[in-house]
């Protein structure tokens, strides 16, 4: 009686495995649906013209303090051994 007992328990498990991965891709797939939907209803050719750098500027100088560093020149294509 022990080994049907552990073979039901087997089976109950695969069933929960089963149900667990049907479920997570329907929500997957679900949620690419969504995303999908909501991007096929934006249409770039009727928004808002983009607005000059001058006019978007919001005043934080991230560039101005040292947020993005300058270009120190071209990489070097050495590989540094002899």
């Amino acid at each position: 009686m022990e080994s049907s007992r552990i073979a039901a328990a087997k089976d109950r498990a695969e069933q929960a495995k089963t149900l667990i991965l049907a479920a997570a891709l329907i929500a997957f797939f679900g949620a690419m649906a969504l995303e999908r939907g909501a991007h096929a209803g934006s249409n770039p050719a009727s928004s808002q013209p983009a607005t000059s750098s001058d006019e978007s500027d919001d005043g934080s100088g991230f560039f101005d303090n040292g947020g993005l560093a300058p270009s120190q020149g071209a990489p070097s294509t050495g590989t540094g051994t002899s």
